[in-house]
């Protein structure tokens, strides 16, 4: 009985203990160094960028056994994922092509190729490494062009454990999937020759 009651208290004073804020994690939101042409004779946008359902809420996820997630309390995005990622890959793609790439949805009818992102995959694993799955598609606005569709399937492994490794791996692999995007862009030869000078 004396036992019951002990551990009835331990808890009780547990549960009174204040739990420490969550930390909170945000996409790098500066501008990468280099130049950038903010008015290209090519104008390409970002119109849709998905995230599947389960990367909707703010917290960390973590696949503790095949098919099988966690979302962690206390280790959260900043922002709405895809806000971050829209922004983020914004920066990235304009960097590596050298053109400014519009995420304003709003100007899509000035744009001449439209970008449709959608993000399938985006955790870490308890075997220490970071997965992203993802796949887009560029459109040209005439209709002559064909429509390209492209895939993206990479793990890193976390150069440092915790959820911070966890964020720097998963930021690594976002910065990859921006220099796959803007490869598969170059290769267009409207967007290669303005890229010019």
């Amino acid at each position: 009985m004396k036992s019951s009651f002990v551990a009835l208290a331990v808890l009780l004073v547990a549960c009174a203990a204040p739990t420490p804020p969550p930390t909170r994690y945000l996409l790098p939101a500066d501008v990468p160094e280099g130049t950038v042409r903010v008015d290209p004779p090519v104008r390409i946008g970002i119109s849709k960028l998905a995230v599947a359902p389960y990367l909707s809420q703010l917290g960390l996820v973590v696949e503790t056994e095949a098919g099988q997630i966690r979302a962690a309390r206390q280790h959260q995005w900043a922002e709405p994922l895809a806000a971050g990622l829209r922004r983020q890959l914004r920066e990235q793609v304009s960097k590596a092509l050298g053109l400014d790439v519009s995420a304003d949805p709003t100007q899509s009818k000035h744009w001449d190729f439209v970008l449709d992102v959608s993000i399938e995959r985006l955790h870490g694993t308890l075997g220490g490494e970071a997965v992203l799955l993802a796949r887009w598609r560029v459109t040209p606005r005439n209709a002559e062009g064909a429509v390209a569709t492209y895939r993206f399937a990479r793990s890193q492994p976390l150069s440092r454990a915790g959820y911070g490794g966890l964020v720097d791996a998963e930021i690594s692999l976002i910065e990859d999937l921006a220099g796959e995007i803007a490869a598969s862009l170059a290769g267009l030869s409207e967007i290669e020759s303005a890229g010019r000078p």
